[in-house]
């Protein structure tokens, strides 16, 4: 039933797509660099990482990449674009599954931009309750793209994941995915999906790319990588999780893997490309 009505929503996310009134397009984001910020490497359970954008910028995008030496058993539960008045930046966190205790290191990366016009990050959160599987979908406002993507994992406690965080082919909608683990969770948890959202940029476009397997690399056929989405699918893949989004750092390219290959035998990765 949960897998129907998801399907429902998807459709209705295509449909709608093509409804959003469009203000002037803008020229090419000026500006942008990758910063990245990297954890120790050691056996903690937890590990944050904020990769900060240098003033005056402000975050477009970005991604994070949890590695612990092809285990997999680590997972990213946070990818969270943030802007202030006094600091922008995107923020990574990533939890080992119970039972884990090798050493693994975590790094997170921020796309950063002189600010576009009309920058602004939304997010949508879901109402906290146990199920195995969750999407959320957060729109920018009327008129409005996105420029980059993320979400979030709160109450999981090591046992639930992101499996998915990505655009919508018109740019217009965040759409995110998570999980709990093979044997269930009964906490209640919440899944926020965020958009970085900017007046349209002319040019930009998303770039997706499907690999069977658990992993996925393709490369922006014109502009560069402003944020990183991707892995498994709209709906349920079964207990694997998102370990890696990777903007390359000359912005040319991307990848995305996962703890193991979704049900249906398929990973993707896709960008945000902009002059």
């Amino acid at each position: 039933m949960r897998t129907n009505r998801f399907a429902a929503l998807v459709a209705a996310v295509l449909a709608l797509a093509g409804a959003q009134v469009v203000t002037a397009p803008a020229q090419a984001v000026p500006g942008r660099v990758r910063i990245a910020a990297t954890s120790a490497n050691n056996n903690s359970t937890l590990k944050s990482v904020n990769a900060v954008c240098p003033a005056p910028t402000r975050v477009v995008g970005g991604g994070g990449w949890a590695f612990d030496n092809d285990a997999n058993k680590v997972r990213l539960i946070r990818l969270e674009p943030l802007s202030s008045s006094s600091q922008s930046s995107y923020f990574v966190q990533a939890e080992a599954e119970i039972g884990f205790t090798g050493n693994w290191w975590l790094e997170a990366y921020a796309i950063c931009a002189t600010t576009p016009a009309g920058h602004q990050i939304v997010q949508a959160t879901s109402t906290p309750a146990s199920g195995t599987f969750v999407s959320r979908i957060v729109d920018c406002p009327t008129g409005k793209r996105l420029l980059g993507t993320g979400a979030t994992i709160l109450g999981g406690n090591r046992e639930v994941g992101l499996q998915r965080t990505g655009s919508d082919n018109g740019l217009t909608r965040s759409l995110a995915t998570a999980r709990e683990d093979a044997d269930g969770y009964a906490g209640n948890w919440t899944l926020t999906a965020y958009g970085v959202c900017a007046n349209p940029v002319s040019g930009a476009g998303l770039k997706t790319q499907q690999t069977s397997g658990s992993v996925a690399n393709s490369s922006c056929t014109s502009g560069l990588v402003h944020s990183v989405g991707g892995g498994g699918p709209f709906f349920d893949a079964g207990p694997v999780f998102l370990m890696k989004l990777f903007p390359s750092s000359n912005g040319s390219s991307m990848g995305s893997a996962m703890t193991g290959t979704p049900s249906h035998g398929i990973t993707e990765v896709n960008a945000i490309c902009a002059p």
